[in-house]
């Protein structure tokens, strides 16, 4: 029996380390932070029906993606784009980061955008296609274009996608019709980012819809 209590007295000193030998508990040394590198993203922010430069765009790090996980520390750095529709963002990320996507909060009259990058592309300035405003009202009819990659909706960003403002008065039924110029390309309606299947005629109180998949079609608005 004090066999078996020597025993447990001395795997009590080895644990804690307290009172047996004078000694003290030590604290694990905190790990190393993680490694860092400064990335310059930049690009040149372009109209995507006229081609022209898009001025006044803020730049700024929407979403980061590791190995290491989720960052401790997000960056904050913004940029604007200048009046040529260029811009510049250097973002300290975690070494091993795997991908970015940056937000572009667009100036009025035109729709906020995003552009990812890897780290095969980071230095790349790419062109990046932002939508001006689609404005309807009651009794109006619009040409639509919806571009492959400028924009995508639903869940994993499975379609290209355009916004329209529609401007009535606040609760005002207003009926959709959108007729595609070509018939072979799936066009239609939704009313959130997030819906599925489109439609060619939607009924929206006042608010936004979207116009679904790449081609040109003939929007029209009725009260």
């Amino acid at each position: 029996m004090l066999r078996h209590l020597g025993l447990i007295v001395v795997c009590a000193c080895i644990v804690a380390s307290v009172g047996c030998d004078g000694g003290k508990v030590t604290a694990p040394a905190p790990p190393p932070p993680p490694s860092t590198v400064t990335v310059q993203f930049g690009g040149r922010v372009v109209n995507a029906d006229a081609g022209g430069a898009v001025a006044n765009v803020g730049v700024s790090l929407y979403v980061l993606s590791s190995d290491s996980g989720s960052p401790s520390v997000f960056p904050k750095n913004t940029a604007t784009s200048g009046g040529d529709g260029t811009f510049t963002l250097p973002l300290d990320l975690p070494s091993f980061w795997r991908s970015v996507s940056l937000k572009l909060t667009a100036p009025p009259g035109y729709d906020d955008t995003h552009q990812r990058f890897e780290p095969a592309t980071a230095a790349e300035r790419p062109a990046i296609r932002m939508y001006p405003t689609l404005v309807i009202r009651p009794g109006e009819s619009i040409e639509v274009r919806v571009e492959p990659g400028v924009n995508a909706c639903a869940f994993g960003g499975g379609f290209d996608c355009r916004r329209v403002l529609v401007e009535a008065s606040p609760g005002e039924p207003v009926e959709l019709e959108i007729v595609p110029h070509d018939t072979s390309k799936p066009m239609g309606l939704v009313e959130s980012v997030w819906d599925e299947e489109p439609v060619l005629r939607l009924t929206v109180a006042g608010g936004v819809a979207y116009v679904y998949n790449a081609g040109t079609a003939r929007l029209t608005a009725r009260r």
